[in-house]
Formats: structure tokens, C-alpha cells, sequence
């Protein structure tokens, strides 16, 4: 009997990557140096509030910023947060390499569904050596943005519209990441979901099909 085509919807900041938020962590120690601001800030902190968005990031460390300030540290981010700094920090989670190639071994498909901007996250693929195993990308940029939406709700959409054009059913379709917003999504648009559990991480209480450690896990759908 042949099997079913499946297409993996992978969120990528703390599941397929590990170390962009020890990265941040520097980014912010250089940003109270160069303005004056004294820090203690500690890397469990940055990891507490891991998921959110850069300007409540840059709220919660420096409290005393009105929004125009804000607004000038984010363009500092975004400067310093380059390539060659990226490269320092982000490696590919463990077994996310190996995972990947035997879905597309198994004649499935990869896709990643992120929060980040696209000029973000497609450097950062190819940096971490995804970039032959990734059949599409999907950024919903909500991480540098200053407007306010649901990340449900956007994800929810994109997981909608790849399950109607691929006619996916509920099993062909699986949702996998870390944080409650990539599993409630997964749920919404009725999919298989897999939620990432990462020691020294905050977890979020989800519904998940699936609460797995290690990515090889997931390795049960094909």
C-alpha cells in the first residue's frame, strides 16, 4: 500500500535552530554599553520571555525607553544582528539535520512557518545547512514588526491555504514547534501537531497530538 504524501510545517526559532536567543542576549548587553545603561541581564531571563517580540524584549530590558527610543534600539538590532553575527550563535537543533532529510528521503515535504521576517529567516536556514531540505518558507514577520496581530491567527491562515492547495487530510498535514501559538495554529486549521519541549525553556501548556524531546520523534509519521 503506498503511503501518504505529508507535508512538515515547522516553526524554526527553538526547534530546528538552537542559540539565536544567546546571540540576543550579547545584542542587548552591547546595546546598555553603548548607551550608558548598567545590566545584569541574565540569559534565563532572555529564555523567560523567549517567543515574543523584539520591541517587548527591548521594553522589558530597558523599562525607562519611551517608544521612540524603542524604535531607535530596534534599528540597532537589526544592524548587529547580521550574518556574521548570526554565525556565531545559531547552530542546527540536534538531530534537526537528519530529521529533515529523511522526510525528504521519504518522498515528504518541509516547510517552515516562522514569526520572523523573511530576509531573517532564509539567510539563517541556509546558515544552519537547511537550505536543500526546505521545500518552502513561510515568514509571517511579527518579530520586528510594529503592528499588532494574533501569530494564531497568521499562522492559521498559511497552515489553511497549504492544506487546501496540497488537498491535504488532517494526518498528511503536521504542525511542529515549541511555543503555544505554533500548536493552537496546528489545532485551528486541524493538523497533526507536535509540540517541542526544550529543557532550560519555559514550556507552554498546549493540546498538542504529541509532547516529544527530540526531534527524532516526529520520525513516527513516515
Amino acid at each position: 500500500m503506498k503511503k501518504q504524501f505529508k507535508v512538515f510545517a515547522w516553526d524554526f526559532h527553538g526547534t530546528l535552530e538552537q542559540g539565536v536567543e544567546v546571540g540576543f542576549w550579547h545584542i542587548l548587553k552591547a546595546i546598555a554599553k553603548k548607551r550608558g545603561i548598567a545590566e545584569n541581564f541574565k540569559l534565563s531571563e532572555v529564555r523567560k520571555l523567549y517567543g515574543v517580540t523584539v520591541a517587548n524584549y527591548l521594553r522589558h530590558f530597558f523599562p525607562e525607553s519611551n517608544e521612540a527610543e524603542i524604535r531607535e534600539v530596534m534599528k540597532d538590532v537589526a544592524t548587529i544582528q547580521n550574518q556574521s553575527h548570526l554565525k556565531k550563535y545559531v547552530r542546527a537543533a540536534p538531530g534537526a539535520i537528519e530529521v529533515l532529510g529523511r522526510i525528504r528521503a521519504a518522498g515528504h515535504k518541509n516547510i517552515v512557518l516562522s514569526n520572523s521576517h523573511p530576509d531573517h529567516i532564509k539567510p539563517l536556514i541556509k546558515i544552519v545547512g537547511m537550505a536543500e531540505l526546505i521545500d518552502e518558507v513561510y515568514a509571517i514577520d511579527r518579530h520586528y514588526t510594529h503592528k499588532k496581530f494574533d501569530p494564531v491567527v497568521e499562522k492559521t491562515k498559511v497552515l489553511k491555504r497549504i492544506k487546501k492547495q496540497d488537498q491535504l487530510g488532517r494526518s498528511q498535514l503536521i504542525a511542529i514547534g515549541d511555543r503555544a501559538s505554533d500548536i493552537n495554529a496546528g489545532i485551528a486549521a486541524g493538523t497533526v501537531t507536535y509540540q517541542f519541549l526544550r529543557r532550560g525553556f519555559p514550556i507552554d501548556e498546549t493540546d498538542a497530538d504529541y509532547k516529544i524531546y527530540h526531534l527524532s520523534e516526529i520520525l513516527r509519521e513516515i
